[in-house]
Formats: C-alpha cells, structure tokens, sequence
C-alpha cells in the first residue's frame, strides 16, 4: 500500500554533519521529523552529528526548511546549543499559538551526562526570514 516518493534529504547535504570518510565518523543523520508551519512550508527536525569535537559532545538538533514536503530543503544548521560540554538530539516540535515547543534529549557535563529531556521555546516567526 505505500508508495515510496525518494530522498528529501541526504547525509551528504547536511554541511554541518560528520562525512561518512571522517575517521572518526560517529552517526549518520538520524530522528526526522516533518511538521508544517503556518505559512505552509515545511519544517524537518532531525539529528545530526557535527563534524568536530569530542565523541559523546557533537549530537545536535538541526531543522531544515522546504516549500514542499518532497524537497528540496535548506538546512537552518544546529539550533540549539547545549551550553556547555554535552549534546542534545532526537527531538519533536509542537506549534501552538505562535510558538515552537522543541522536546528534545540531551546531556551535560554538569550532569555526568546523564540523559535527559528539556525543552526549549521560539517564536514560529523566526522561521518567516528563512529563505
């Protein structure tokens, strides 16, 4: 019963993710999630791993835009930082009443690294200056 459409976006078009020859390849591109905004485009949020950095520290949501939900989509890089040595990932975002709710997990040195769920809060305006 389902049909597969083809790529929306691939590992290699992520400039901000770690190359399949890095010899210290960690992840490929993981966790995606596709949500419409308000003016009918639509969000990608995903994971990636950045290509720098310390193994366990370079886990990263990043979100990636297109008109149409096959592509071709613009990636807004990581978007949210841990503050500190640690790593944040595998998210879902919610729009409701103006703002984007990120839930996402994440992992601090403050905690031992310890595993843990945040949230974080935007303004889905923000997205209206992306091209």
């Amino acid at each position: 019963p389902w049909k597969r459409i083809g790529k929306i976006l691939d590992h290699n078009e992520v400039p901000h993710h770690n190359t399949r020859e890095d010899p210290d390849y960690e992840w490929g591109i993981e966790g995606a999630q596709l949500v419409e905004l308000p003016d009918g485009r639509v969000l990608l949020n995903a994971t990636c791993f950045l290509p720098n950095g310390l193994r366990g520290n370079r886990q990263r949501v990043f979100f990636a835009i297109a008109d149409d939900v096959a592509g071709p989509y613009v990636s807004m890089g990581p978007v949210l930082e841990p503050g500190q040595p640690g790593e944040n990932g595998h998210s879902t975002v919610m729009i409701e009443g103006g703002q984007l709710s990120l839930f996402y997990q994440s992992r601090v040195a403050t905690t031992d690294h310890r595993w843990r769920y945040g949230l974080a809060r935007c303004d889905v305006a923000l997205f209206s200056k992306v091209a």
